[in-house]
């Protein structure tokens, strides 16, 4: 791929969801027939849900901004390829890079470099540092500009975010912005940085992959990916777009299915409906009514079904 422009959201996570239903990691159950995923798959699953729920926010600068150049790239690799950048976002007012978090019903509090997510204590915001410092370097090497980077940690369906001071640092350190998924559209339109001509030799450095990183791994097929990510989600169903723990119980769907050789342009997988097998299991409480109301009939037979019976057998017998 030599263009990053061809990536798709989630593209890193996708990836290695693939790999880890080649690994065995997500599978199907053979005594339940559901699919199961382990707790580390399930978060780079729930990743996928909310760089998806992010990007479809970002479609729309185009849309909203049609006289102004917009370019939102997904899932950049940088460096190794070891790791990537959720989202990198370059228009008129600056480059912007977001790491998105799908903490749906969780409780963020910030305050400098100090963040916590549902009582637990994150390095998101040196994470968002790090990432930032580093865009701005392998931009700035390439184009020949200086380009600052902000960024962005953005929040998927949180219950509260509450700022006890700004997240950031020193005054060295980039700009740094703790938001909602609600409220990115507006942290991203604030007042220009950038002519067009600029913008444009940003955009020839960013969409090149060597821009970010060395690695010479060749990249799957974004259009491939997405499908692939589909067909998954159609069969785990809506029950991991829910907080963790919340929909446990559901029942879970299952699929099956032959893998093809990595780089493949066919389908990996190909899913089938749900399969049910199996009888309702009775509960206790269940077996006990049946064992009552059993117990109630043999009684009422026998006070009143037995005598009526030996008197109906008598009149018969007796003219």
């Amino acid at each position: 791929m030599s263009d990053l422009r061809e990536r798709v959201p989630g593209h890193a996570l996708i990836d290695e969801l693939l790999h880890q239903w080649d690994l065995g990691t997500i599978h199907v159950d053979e005594r339940s027939n559901g699919i199961v995923i382990d707790d580390e798959a399930e978060g780079w699953y729930r990743g996928v849900l909310g760089e998806r729920r992010v990007a479809a926010i970002l479609d729309q600068l185009s849309a909203a901004q049609a006289q102004s150049p917009w370019t939102v790239l997904h899932s950049v690799p940088v460096g190794r390829g070891e790791s990537d950048i959720d989202h990198v976002v370059i228009g008129p007012p600056g480059v912007f890079t977001i790491n998105t978090k799908f903490s749906p019903g969780k409780d963020v509090w910030v305050a400098g470099r100090g963040m916590y997510v549902g009582g637990a204590k994150q390095h998101y915001v040196v994470n968002a540092l790090y990432e930032a410092r580093r865009a701005s370097t392998y931009l700035t090497r390439r184009c020949g500009l200086t380009v600052p980077v902000t960024g962005i940690i953005v929040f998927v369906d949180p219950n509260r975010i509450t700022h006890k001071a700004p997240a950031g640092g020193g005054e060295a350190d980039p700009p740094i912005k703790v938001v909602r998924d609600t409220e990115l559209f507006n942290a991203l339109l604030v007042r220009r940085e950038f002519s067009d001509e600029q913008i444009a030799r940003i955009v020839d450095a960013a969409i090149r992959p060597d821009t970010w990183s060395d690695s010479t791994t060749p990249s799957s097929l974004g259009t491939h990916v997405a499908r692939e990510f589909q067909a998954l989600e159609q069969e785990v169903g809506p029950r991991l777009s829910l907080p963790r723990g919340v929909a446990r119980s559901a029942e879970p769907r299952a699929y099956s299915g032959r893998s093809y050789s990595r780089g493949s342009t066919a389908p990996r997988r190909q899913y089938k409906g749900p399969r049910r097998t199996g009888r309702k299991k009775t509960s206790l409480l269940e077996r006990f009514l049946v064992a009552v109301f059993g117990m109630a009939a043999l009684m009422l037979l026998a006070f009143f079904g037995l005598p009526l019976f030996v008197r109906l057998l008598t009149d018969a017998l007796v003219p």
